[in-house]
């Protein structure tokens, strides 16, 4: 009995013993792992810390970058300012100094090199009744003239300046503008620009390019008189250039070389009193009827 107490004792101590170890070594654990935590408690507090020390560097970077960007912006729109600015003055200054060139040449005019670059586009009209002159006004083939130079006319043919006779055929025409567009089954001709009616100012030198009394590719200078003269619902530009019998249909040429009308008529009984129809005029007239060949 008494040997069993003791054996029972003894087991006893051994189980304290066991159990006080565990706890110590539990405990032990516990505390290497709580010194643990607050050594990385710190460490993650320092991290935070200096993150928040970074974002608010970061802050005011971005704060002065910002302020570095309205101040870039504000100088940009500055610039663009200037610059258009500058568009507008070398604007008006290219304006000013073409008006000065046109200008001169107004006042200087020497028609001999237009005269030259012209003439190929331009056409005597023969007809069974009678002649006129006319020009091209594209380059495969559609010329126009004056309606009463083909009127009543049941054969025709039109001749260059290098002498070739072609037929033709009429596209189409306006009797009360005295306009007619005619047609040349060929290709690669030399022709004329309309220029527009509105630049066009009383004083300036023209030329009238026709054939007057047969007498083919005469050219003549005058001035322009007025413009926008009304006749029976045309448009006219009053020229001092002399409008002969062969000249109707011609073209009136400023120093450009451009179509500034299309000689038409003059007042009998009176000198230097000659009407072309305006340019913008018979070039509406002109579209439409080639549009609907």
């Amino acid at each position: 009995m008494k040997k069993e107490i003791k054996i029972h004792l003894i087991y006893g101590i051994i189980l304290l013993f066991v159990t006080v170890s565990l706890f110590l070594y539990f405990n032990s654990q516990i505390t290497q792992t709580q010194q643990l935590l607050e050594s990385s408690v710190d460490v993650l507090s320092k991290n935070i810390q200096d993150l928040q020390d970074n974002i608010l560097l970061v802050d005011k970077d971005v704060k002065v970058l910002t302020g570095d960007l309205n101040v870039k912006t504000t100088e940009i729109q500055s610039l663009n300012k200037d610059l258009l600015q500058v568009k507008t003055d070398n604007k008006e200054q290219l304006t000013k100094l073409e008006d000065k060139v046109r200008t001169l040449k107004l006042s200087n005019q020497d028609f001999s090199e237009i005269i030259e670059e012209v003439i190929p586009a331009i056409v005597s009209i023969k007809t069974n009744i009678g002649s006129g002159s006319g020009f091209f006004v594209r380059s495969n083939g559609y010329l126009v003239t004056n309606y009463h130079v083909i009127k009543g006319a049941t054969a025709a043919s039109v001749i260059n300046s290098k002498g070739e006779t072609f037929g033709v055929r009429i596209v189409g025409y306006s009797k009360n503008a005295d306009i007619a567009v005619l047609y040349i089954n060929e290709t690669g001709f030399k022709y004329l620009n309309f220029v527009s009616s509105v630049g066009v100012k009383a004083g300036e030198k023209v030329i009238a390019v026709g054939s007057p009394i047969g007498l083919d590719y005469t050219v003549t200078q005058g001035i322009i008189s007025a413009v926008d003269r009304e006749i029976n619902g045309n448009s006219y530009v009053q020229i001092d250039v002399p409008i002969n019998p062969g000249n109707s249909g011609g073209p009136l040429i400023n120093i450009e070389g451009e179509v500034i009308g299309m000689n038409t008529l003059k007042i009998p009984g009176y000198e230097g009193l000659g009407f072309a129809l305006s340019a913008d005029y018979v070039k509406n007239i002109v579209n439409e009827i080639i549009k609907g060949d």
